[in-house]
């Protein structure tokens, strides 16, 4: 699904890049797929893809455990690559990979498409602002929630798959084996759902590594409390169906706070709303400006700006890995 409406079209309409093919084997997708993209540019097998020299980049879409070792694959094959999140589940697993990339000099990307979002974006900006200037005092807390088990909106159309894979990828564990047993799969779902908000904490506080403390509900909910150059980070992480998308940021600061409140990623003309309460400027839950655009597309455009040398890679592998570290160190609080 995310292929199909989250990567497909924008790289098929960019007229700087041409898909080659995609690698598809159940029929079903491979019959949605050829209306997209020609029926002569599907190929059952992704090795044999990767073995066609004039592909210079791939995307991957795939089961999460089978995303590590797909894209090392594609790595090794000298690819350069756009991989979903999460890029891998253990340091170690996510160090190979940017590794790989780092041997053979090629760009590296994670889909981590919250960070073109727009309000995102002016978020940032208005943070550094604010820090910069002192505008609101001091910063004293800062906070980051994630509270959304389904997307909460209807995802643009797109074909499921009626049969499955007659040949399965290779896959790498979803845990690190130094994890207990009862916590393993509370973990994986961690990691795929509270990866964008991690990756996001490190976008506003990039040195931020030193876990004070954490805690699991298991199956149901994480916090975490993150030290950033002595300024406590809250980190919370819950299952709830409340039948909209709950997430987004928080600073707060002596005379004031900043805010954003983040879209389900499925809402296609949804951004981030960024507010601001300055008590002396007189103001409460100000909206700050902010562009439009869906951040799936922008994530495109982003991508194939870094091939094309017209900007630098704005979520590169080695800032997963960096989340990575983050998360196995969470999770060693939790289970320590």
């Amino acid at each position: 699904m995310i292929c199909q409406v989250g990567h497909l079209p924008f790289y098929r309409d960019d007229p700087r890049c041409e898909i080659v093919c995609v690698a598809e084997q159940r029929p079903s997708l491979v019959a949605a797929l050829a209306a997209v993209v020609g029926e002569d540019r599907i190929v059952a097998d992704h090795g044999a893809m990767l073995k066609i020299a004039e592909i210079d980049a791939v995307v991957i879409s795939a089961p999460r455990a089978a995303t590590g070792p797909l894209t090392l694959e594609a790595l090794d094959a000298g690819k350069h690559v756009l991989a979903e999140k999460p890029m891998a589940h253990t340091v170690g697993q996510a160090r190979r990979l940017v590794e790989a990339a780092r041997e053979k000099n090629l760009r590296y990307s994670v889909g981590y498409m919250k960070r073109f979002d727009p309000g995102i974006e002016a978020a940032v900006r208005t943070f550094e602002e604010l820090k910069r200037t002192g505008r609101l005092g001091r910063l004293l807390l800062a906070r980051f929630h994630d509270f959304s088990k389904s997307y909460a909106v209807a995802p643009p159309p797109h074909r499921r798959p009626e049969e499955s894979r007659a040949k399965r990828f290779d896959t790498w564990p979803l845990w690190p084996d130094w994890l207990p047993e009862a916590y393993r799969d509370t973990y994986a779902w961690f990691l795929n759902a509270a990866c964008h908000d991690v990756n996001l904490l490190h976008l506003f506080f990039p040195a931020a590594q030193d876990v004070v403390g954490a805690h699991c509900l298991v199956d149901g909910s994480v916090s975490a409390v993150i030290d950033a150059d002595g300024v406590p980070v809250h980190l919370e992480i819950a299952k709830t169906a409340a039948g909209r998308w709950l997430e987004g940021g928080e600073f707060l600061f002596e005379r004031g706070r900043l805010r954003f409140t983040v879209p389900s990623p499925m809402d296609m003309a949804g951004v981030s709303r960024v507010r601001i309460d300055d008590e002396a400027g007189g103001l409460v839950d100000q909206p700050v400006e902010t562009e439009r655009g869906w951040s799936f597309a922008r994530q495109a455009r982003g991508f194939l700006d870094a091939l094309t040398g017209s900007a630098p890679l704005r979520n590169p592998g080695v800032e997963g890995l960096r989340d990575l570290r983050l998360s196995e160190a969470i999770w060693r609080r939790v289970s320590g």
